[in-house]
Parts: structure tokens; sequence; C-alpha cells
């Protein structure tokens, strides 16, 4: 039995929650565009590789790694393919002035890509009929986009710099380990290493190169305080050339060696057995 309804007496606050319809993947090769078309609902997308190019309406924007692109309703939208690509889909019922950015992107911990992909995950995931539980973690999670895009149309416009380096920062969170330049960043994202610095250093007062560097050395203190791994292993997982690299690194920036930022081992106390 439904609970009636009574919208003149709703209390004050956010417009009621996008209802899903879908959600899937889908994965192009190069040369492989997706045709101009149409929707009757919101299609939200998220970029999860490669690159396109992106007519939606009068307006085209790049689908790079860690972009999210909304799409209204009975709007023409397109995706032409630069290097291939991957990207999750959503469909939802909810206004056309649904107050949801064209264009945003994911932070540096990729918190919006992991939410596309249960939220496909949990649609796709066989279920028997009635399964209120998944009907209530579909919701939840939609909810949840829905907070997460109008959090982002409220904190800023879209600018070609903010682009370039939001999708530079999901980049160098991603690859951090690797052998990383940012004249390979600069090849990803079709700009040119000049640009890429000026834009940090508008926007984040610090270097695409400090960034790469404050990434790793993150996640190398996260190992030296919450693992019993050799210094070798975490050089090796953090992108460092050896262990005197980063050892070196953490020494500049913590005032420390690497020694003393260890956990304790824990201690078992020896006890009888009866």
């Amino acid at each position: 039995m439904q609970e009636a309804t009574h919208p003149m007496h709703e209390p004050p606050g956010p417009p009621a929650v996008p209802r899903l319809i879908g959600a899937g993947a889908h994965v192009a090769g190069p040369g492989q565009d997706f045709p101009l078309h149409s929707h009757g609902s919101w299609e939200v997308v998220y970029y999860a590789s490669g690159r396109a190019r992106c007519p939606i309406g009068d307006e085209t924007y790049d689908g790079v790694p860690g972009t999210i692109l909304a799409t209204p309703p009975a709007t023409p939208h397109a995706e032409l393919t630069v290097t291939g690509y991957a990207n999750r889909y959503i469909q939802l019922d909810a206004p056309p002035d649904r107050a949801w950015p064209r264009a945003s992107f994911d932070d540096g911990a990729g918190s919006l890509g992991r939410l596309f992909d249960a939220i496909t995950h949990e649609f796709l995931r066989p279920a028997p009929d009635r399964d209120r539980d998944r009907d209530r973690m579909l919701a939840l999670l939609t909810e949840q986009l829905d907070l997460q895009l109008r959090r982002a149309a409220a904190e800023r416009s879209v600018g070609v710099a903010e682009q370039t380096v939001a999708a530079a920062e999901w980049l160098i969170e991603q690859r951090f380990a690797d052998r990383l330049r940012v004249a390979d960043l600069c090849v990803e994202l079709s700009c040119s290493p000049s640009a890429l610095r000026s834009y940090f250093g508008r926007l984040r007062g610090i270097s695409p190169r400090a960034y790469l560097r404050s990434v790793r050395l993150r996640h190398a203190l996260g190992y030296l305080r919450n693992s019993t791994l050799t210094l070798q292993k975490i050089a090796t997982l953090c992108g460092y050339d050896s262990v005197s690299h980063l050892s070196r690194h953490i020494k500049a920036e913590t005032g420390t060696s690497p020694g003393t930022l260890r956990a304790p081992p824990v201690q078992v106390s020896a006890g009888t057995v009866s």
C-alpha cells in the first residue's frame, strides 16, 4: 500500500530525488563515434578513460578521464572519438531545469567514479523480483549522485583551465606509481606544458610536478604508518626511483627519516594455555 502524499504541505527543502531509469557502460574504439541523438530523460555520463569530443546542444565538451557530462531531456548530443574511450552512463527522470552542471569533474580520490561504478554494478546485478534491498541501495546511490551534482553546480563554474587541471589531477591520482612526466599528461590532455603549469599555478598555487610529489608522499606516508612493507616495496608502489629517492623526499618534506615514521610494532602479551 503506497503512502499518500500531500505536496501542498511538504516542508521547504531540496527538490525530490530523481528516479533512476537505467545505467550501463560503453566502450568505443578509435573512429567509433556515437551519432547525434536525444533522450526523453536526463543522461549523466562519467568518462573513465580515453578522450571524446562531446557536442551537447550548442556547446562542445572534452570527455577526458574524470569528466561528468549531464545532458537534459530532448537535447541532441553525440560522442566523437579522439583516442577511443570508455564511460559509465546513468539515465534519470528529473525536471529539465534540474540544477546540475553540464560539465563537472571528479575529485582526486575518484569519488564520483566509484559512485558511477556502484550505481552501474547494482543496476546490472542479477536480482530476484521485489528485491527491496537492491531498490533501497539504488535509491540511496541516486540521491548521493544528485547531491554531488548540485554541489558541483553551486561551487564553481567550469572553464578550460579548471577542466584541464581537474583532468590532470585525476590522471596523476591514477598513475602516480608510474614513471609519469608532465609532458605525458600534456599529450593526453592536448595542452602545452607551459599552459598546464600556468593553470596549476593560477588555480592551485603549485606546479603539476609539485602536485605529483604531494600525491606520492601522501601514499608513501600511509604505507609507512599503516603497513609493514619494506622501504623498497613502498618506493616501488609510490613511483620513486629508489629507496634513497623515497628517503630524501620524506626527509625534505617532514624533517625526519622514514624509519622514525613507522608505526610501533604491536606487542603481543604471552599467556598461558590452560
